[in-house]
C-alpha cells in the first residue's frame, strides 16, 4: 500500500490547517446573506406628523372652495360692499398723524314757499292745454306760458283750480319729468294737470305740464283739461288719429313709459305733444298729455 504524496513537499505529520474549510473556489451556489422572506425595512410611523399633514390639506381644500363659491365675477366678495375711504392721514414734524375725513359735496334746497293765489278764478273750459304752456280763450286774459314767473303761473293755476293736490317741493331731477338730471324741480299737481316749475338762475319758473290719468283724481276740477284741439286724457286712439289728422301722429316704444304717442307739425316736424297710450289699436286709450321736454327745450 503506498502513502498519499504531499504535492507541496511538507514534511512527515505535517497538518493542513485549511482542510476543514468549505471550498468556494469551484461551481457551489453563494449560501445566501439574509432569508429571502425578510420584508425591506420601513421608516418610523408618526401619527401625529401625518394628522398634521391632513390638517394642512382639508384646510387649503377648505379656502379654495369658498374663494371659489364666495366670489362674484368682478372678484368682489358676496355679501360686501366696496367703499372707498375719503378720509386723508396727515403726519407732523413729531412723526405723530391725525387722520380727518373730506365731507362729501352738499346740495342745498331753496326754500319752500307755498303759491298764493293770483288773480280771478278761471274756469277749466276756457283753459287749453298746448305746446308752450296754457292758452286761455279769453281776450282779457293773457296766457300761461312757460318762462312765466312760478309765482305768477302756479297762482293763477291755485285761483282757479284750488290748492295743489300735490307738492312735491324743491329736490333734485332725475329725469322723470324730463328736467334735466341734476337740476332743481317742483311738481305741483291739481288733479291730473301736473305743473313743472324749475329753476334757471335762481328764478322759480314755469317751465313745462304732463296731464295724466295716473296723477290724481278724476273728480278734481283739473282731471277736465283737454288741449287746444279737443284731446283728453281717456279719449281712444281712433280720436287722437282724428283730432291730430292734419299733423303727423306716430307711435314708439318708450324704456320708462311703454307704447308713447307722438304728434308732430307736419311741415315742421317739430314735437307739439306726446304721452303714453295703452296700444295703438283704436280702441286703446290715450293715458297721458306732455308738453316737450324741458330739458334740452
Amino acid at each position: 500500500m503506498t502513502t498519499p504524496q504531499d504535492p507541496h513537499s511538507n514534511p512527515p505529520g505535517f497538518t493542513d490547517p485549511y482542510a476543514d474549510l468549505t471550498n468556494i473556489s469551484g461551481d457551489d451556489p453563494l449560501p445566501p446573506l439574509e432569508p429571502a422572506t425578510t420584508p425591506p425595512a420601513q421608516p418610523p410611523s408618526s401619527p401625529l406628523l401625518t394628522g398634521l399633514i391632513i390638517g394642512l390639506l382639508l384646510v387649503a381644500l377648505s379656502v379654495a372652495v369658498f374663494q371659489l363659491l364666495g366670489s362674484d365675477d368682478s372678484g368682489t366678495a358676496v355679501g360686501t360692499t366696496t367703499t372707498t375711504d375719503p378720509s386723508a392721514t396727515t403726519t407732523t414734524a413729531d412723526g405723530s398723524s391725525t387722520t380727518t375725513s373730506e365731507p362729501g359735496p352738499t346740495t342745498t334746497l331753496p326754500d319752500l314757499n307755498p303759491y298764493p293765489p293770483v288773480g280771478a278764478p278761471i274756469p277749466v273750459e276756457k283753459q287749453k292745454m298746448i305746446t308752450n304752456g296754457m292758452r286761455i280763450n279769453d281776450n282779457d286774459i293773457k296766457d300761461i306760458v312757460f318762462g312765466m314767473p312760478a309765482d305768477e303761473a302756479i297762482g293763477s293755476f291755485v285761483a282757479s283750480f284750488g290748492d295743489p293736490t300735490d307738492d312735491t317741493g324743491w329736490r333734485i331731477s332725475t329725469g322723470a319729468f324730463g328736467v334735466c338730471v341734476g337740476e332743481f324741480e317742483r311738481i305741483v299737481t291739481f288733479g291730473y294737470y301736473a305743473a313743472i316749475v324749475t329753476k334757471p338762475g335762481g328764478q322759480e319758473t314755469y317751465n313745462g305740464y304732463r296731464h295724466d290719468l295716473n296723477f290724481g283724481d278724476a273728480g278734481h276740477v283739473a282731471s277736465a283739461l283737454e288741449t287746444l284741439s279737443g284731446l283728453t286724457v281717456g279719449a281712444t286712439v281712433a280720436e287722437l288719429n282724428e283730432i291730430y289728422k292734419d299733423q303727423r301722429v306716430t307711435f314708439v316704444e318708450d324704456p320708462q313709459l311703454g307704447t308713447i304717442y307722438n304728434v308732430s307739425g307736419a311741415t315742421s316736424g317739430n314735437l307739439l305733444l306726446w304721452g303714453p297710450v295703452a296700444g295703438t289699436s283704436d280702441d286703446d286709450r290715450v293715458i297721458g298729455i306732455y308738453a316737450p321736454e324741458v330739458c334740452g327745450r
